[in-house]
Parts: structure tokens; sequence; C-alpha cells
């Protein structure tokens, strides 16, 4: 028999309820015992049930919610409220230009996606945050890829 993974139940919030919900079902829970916040199991946007741990030769655990969709590449609920969270923070607290607030989505979206103008993006993130709160590079540092955090770390 060969490998299978199984289905993650995770909050919208992006918390891993249950990394194996077939085969740990006494681990379901309708409602997130971290935050509250619904479970889901399934993608909102194409229905595909959301990759949990992998069970074959070796088992792997899932320990990180995935940010998007394996089946339809969207975004799942938690990925987008971080998105809209960093750039909400980046536009109230980096006091920015006309320039800045046109580039600023764009760019939070490049560093979160992991693509190659992340590092690009990372650099003006970087130029931003210079004007925000401590606060502001915490939130950005804690969601970017790891392409684009070695960019933000060094000055």
């Amino acid at each position: 028999m060969s490998g299978y993974y199984d289905i993650a139940q995770i909050c919208l919030n992006g918390h891993i309820v249950n990394s194996s919900l077939q085969r740990f079902p006494e681990s379901n829970r309708a409602f997130c015992p971290k935050c509250g916040e619904k479970t889901i199991t399934n993608c909102p946007d194409c229905k595909a049930e959301i990759k949990g741990s992998y069970f074959g030769n070796i088992v792997i655990t899932l320990d990180e919610s995935p940010a998007y969709c394996h089946n339809c590449g969207k975004s799942y609920p938690w990925t987008e409220s971080k998105i809209a969270t960093a750039i909400q923070i980046l536009t109230e607290f980096g006091n920015l230009n006309d320039e800045e607030k046109k580039t600023i989505a764009q760019d939070i979206n490049n560093i979160a996606r992991d693509i190659p103008q992340a590092e690009l993006s990372a650099n003006r993130i970087k130029q931003i945050w210079k004007k925000c709160s401590m606060a502001g590079y915490e939130f950005i540092m804690e969601f970017a890829s790891r392409t684009a955090a070695k960019v933000l770390k060094n000055p």
C-alpha cells in the first residue's frame, strides 16, 4: 500500500486543530480550542480537502498550516487575513507616500507567496518599516517567506 495524506482540520485563523482528521477523529473540533474560531477541512474555493499529515513508510506530521490550496492555488482564509493585516499595519503606521501606497499590497503578496519578486518586495518593505513601529516589523517577519525574511533581517 502506498502512502496517503490524511485530512487537516484548521481554524479560520490558521491554527491546526487536527492534522489527521480520519486517523484521529476523537481530536476533531467544530471550533478552535485556541481562539474559538470555526474550523474547516476543505478549501472554501474549490472544496478540495486540506492535506494533513502524510502516512506511508514514514510519517510526516503537518506542523504548519498551508498558505495556499494544493488543488486550486487560492489562499486560505488565514493567509488572506495575515496579508490584509500586514497591509493595514504598514498603511496605518508606516506614514506611506503615494508611491508606497500603490505598491504595498503587491509587495506583501509577493512576500507571502515567496515568488522571485519577493526579494525586491522585501527590500521595499524594509524601507517602509523604517517609518513603522516595532510591532509592524515583528508581524511582517512572522509570515514572511524564508527568502524574504533573510533580506528583511539584514540592514
